[in-house]
C-alpha cells in the first residue's frame, strides 16, 4: 500500500497526501480528514525514514537519563513510562538514552547524528555540562529539573520545598516536634545534584522557622545502610519520633532498624516518604505515607513544552514547579 492508492482513495492530489502525513503544509480540515480515513480503511502507515527525509523531522525526541547512583526504580520508571505516553499521545516518538560517562564527547556524538528533533535533560545537576553542549547544537530541550546557573531554561521541576514543608506541617500537626530528615548519599549532595539540594536546603531553612527541633542525615541508596542508620541515628537521637525520608532505596532497612530498637511503626516512630510513589509504598509492612512524585503531570508538561518549542506555537503551560501529594497510610501517626 502506497501513498498514490490513499490519494486514490481520499480523492486528493499525491502532494496532498504528503502535506497531511509531513505536517508541513496547512490543509483544510476536510481533506485532513479524507486523508486520515482512506489510511485507515486502507491500513496505511507512513514510513518514519521516509516521512523525515521529506520533512526534515523526525517527530522523535530523546529522554536523555543518565545511569544514577540509586537505580531505576519504580518512581524513574514511571516517569519514562509517562513520557512515551505523552508523546505518542500527541504524535512523537520517545527514545530512551542513557550517557554512561560524563563526556561532552559522547553526547556530542549523539546530537550529531541528527536522529531526534527535541530532548527532555533528566537528572539535572548544578552547572550540568549537557546544557552548553544542547544550546551549541542548537537543538530544543526542555529540562526536568532545574540548573539556575544557566538563565533561561524551560523546565518542569517538583516543588521542594512546598513538598517538605508540607511534610513537616502534616507531621507538626500529628505532634511530632523532633523530626529527622534522611536525604541520599553526601557524594550526590556535593555533585550538586537539583533534589537532593533543594530538599537539603529546605529542612534547614523550615527548621529555622517552624516549630520543631530535628536534625538531617545523608544515606547509602541500599536497605543495609538504612538499616545501619537507623540504630546509629536512634541512638544518638532518642527523641526523634518521625521521619521524612528522600531515598527510597533505605526504606526497607530503616524500617527494619527502627524496629530492632524496640520501637513500633507509627506507634512510637512515623516515617513519611518523600518524592516517592504508590508503587514504592506498596512493597513494604506497614504500608508507607508518601508525598507521592506527580510524574505523569510533570512528563505531560515537559512534552507539550518540548512540542510548543519544536512547532514554534504558544505554550498554554504556565506552572513549571509541581508539589508531591500527600497519601496517608499506615506508616504515620500521632506522636507517642
Amino acid at each position: 500500500m502506497t501513498m498514490k492508492d490513499v490519494a486514490k482513495k481520499a480523492g486528493v492530489s499525491l502532494s496532498t497526501v504528503s502535506y497531511v502525513v509531513n505536517g508541513n503544509r496547512p490543509i483544510s480540515e476536510d481533506k485532513k480528514h479524507r486523508v486520515r480515513q482512506a489510511m485507515d480503511e486502507l491500513n496505511y502507515r507512513p514510513h518514519a525514514i521516509a516521512r523525515s527525509l521529506a520533512s526534515k523531522h523526525t517527530r522523535i525526541l530523546a529522554l536523555l537519563f543518565p545511569p544514577v547512583e540509586r537505580g531505576m526504580g519504580a518512581s524513574e520508571f514511571s516517569l519514562i513510562t509517562s513520557a512515551a505516553q505523552k508523546a505518542t499521545a500527541r504524535g512523537y516518538h520517545l527514545v530512551f538514552w542513557s550517557l554512561k560517562t560524563k563526556t561532552v564527547a559522547e553526547l556530542q556524538e549523539l546530537l550529531a547524528q541528527e536522529l531526534v528533533d527535541g530532548v527532555i535533560l533528566m537528572e539535572v545537576h548544578a552547572n550540568d555540562f549537557r546544557i552548553p553542549v544542547l544550546r551549541k547544537a542548537s537543538i530544543p530541550f526542555v529540562l526536568v529539573g532545574r540548573d539556575e546557573s544557566v538563565g533561561d531554561v524551560t523546565y518542569v521541576d517538583t516543588d521542594f520545598d512546598r513538598t517538605i514543608l508540607d511534610a513537616l506541617s502534616y507531621l507538626i500537626c500529628k505532634g511530632h516536634f523532633y523530626i529527622g530528615f534522611i536525604n541520599q548519599s553526601r557524594e550526590v549532595y556535593e555533585e550538586g545534584y537539583g533534589p537532593v539540594v533543594r530538599a537539603q536546603e529546605a529542612f534547614v531553612r523550615f527548621g529555622a522557622t517552624l516549630r520543631f527541633e530535628g536534625h538531617s542525615a545523608f544515606c547509602q541508596p541500599s536497605p543495609q545502610a538504612g538499616y545501619d542508620l537507623a540504630v546509629k541515628d536512634l541512638a544518638e537521637h532518642p527523641q526523634c519520633t518521625a521521619y521524612i525520608v528522600m531515598n527510597d532505596r533505605t526504606l526497607g532497612g530503616l524500617i527494619k532498624g527502627i524496629e530492632s530498637t524496640g520501637r513500633t511503626i507509627p506507634d512510637d516512630c512515623s516515617l513519611v516518604s518523600v518524592v516517592s510513589s504508590a508503587g514504592a509504598a506498596s512493597l513494604y509492612l506497614p504500608r508507607l505515607s508518601t508525598f507521592e512524585l506527580q510524574g505523569e503531570q510533570q512528563m505531560e508538561m515537559a512534552i507539550s513544552k518540548l512540542i510548543c518549542l519544536l512547532e514554534n506555537t504558544y505554550c498554554t503551560v504556565k506552572d513549571s514547579l509541581v508539589p508531591c501529594h500527600l497519601v496517608e497510610r499506615e506508616s504515620s501517626g500521632s506522636a507517642p
